[in-house]
């Protein structure tokens, strides 16, 4: 059984950032620059991103966010951890894993995968017939 040095578990969220979304944020009738969470009207807007522009996935969620960021791996040669500010630590690598519960899809794969090149090792409860939880960025000019 691995060992970590931080536990860390939340609600795994994957966001899925694509440039130039101007014409979907006019479709879903949404504003440049804002938060919402989604209605019934907005959910076919995950699988248009997939499908109609280039995504980047990125493991989100808050406690995930915190994870990642312990486990980056930029460390200098001869050192296990780095002090990077006010007593924040980044972790060596394989000390930091995440939980939490992510739907049976292309999603909860896409999420893995994020995380994998991120250095973070998680381990997800997988739920059969839930869709994993998404947030879709669209970046216009400076707003997101």
């Amino acid at each position: 059984m691995a060992s970590y040095q931080l536990f860390c578990m939340g609600n795994p969220l994957l966001d899925m950032q694509v440039r130039d979304g101007e014409e979907i944020l006019q479709k879903y009738g949404l504003k440049s620059n804002d938060a919402i969470l989604a209605e019934e009207k907005h959910l076919p807007i995950y699988d248009e991103l997939a499908e109609k522009y280039q995504v980047t996935y990125v493991a989100g969620g808050a406690s995930q966010n915190a994870a990642r960021g312990a486990a980056v791996r930029a460390f200098p040669p001869g050192r296990s951890s780095v002090l990077i500010g006010h007593g924040q630590y980044v972790l060596p690598p394989g000390s930091v894993v995440y939980t939490g519960c992510v739907g049976d899809d292309e999603l909860a794969e896409q999420l893995k995968a994020a995380n994998k090149r991120e250095g973070l090792d998680q381990r997800y409860m997988v739920k059969k017939g839930e869709r994993t939880g998404a947030c879709a960025v669209t970046i216009t000019g400076h707003d997101r």
